[in-house]
């Protein structure tokens, strides 16, 4: 699960990096919805893989309350994006 998770954190990354690197050496711009739309995902897959990070933990009777209190933070954040 550990690949998985950090498959997750990857590609949440990549989502961020790569229309970013985009805009910069092609001056052009992206429409407001789509920056939305990738940075929603990416949040999404941050919170997946700390979901993940959670099972684990519990599993292994470790502190899992950081964990939580970034899923919590990152679904507000996410939350309030949306709306």
């Amino acid at each position: 699960m550990e690949k998985v998770r950090w498959f997750l954190y990857t590609v949440a990354g990549l989502l961020i990096v790569i229309p970013t690197m985009y805009v910069f050496i092609a001056d052009t711009y992206f429409s407001s919805v789509t920056s939305n739309i990738l940075i929603s995902i990416a949040i999404l897959l941050v919170i997946l893989g700390k979901l993940i990070s959670v099972f684990e933990k519990k599993k292994e009777n470790g502190r899992y309350a950081v964990d939580i209190g970034a899923i919590i933070g990152l679904a507000i954040v996410l939350i309030i994006g949306i709306v």
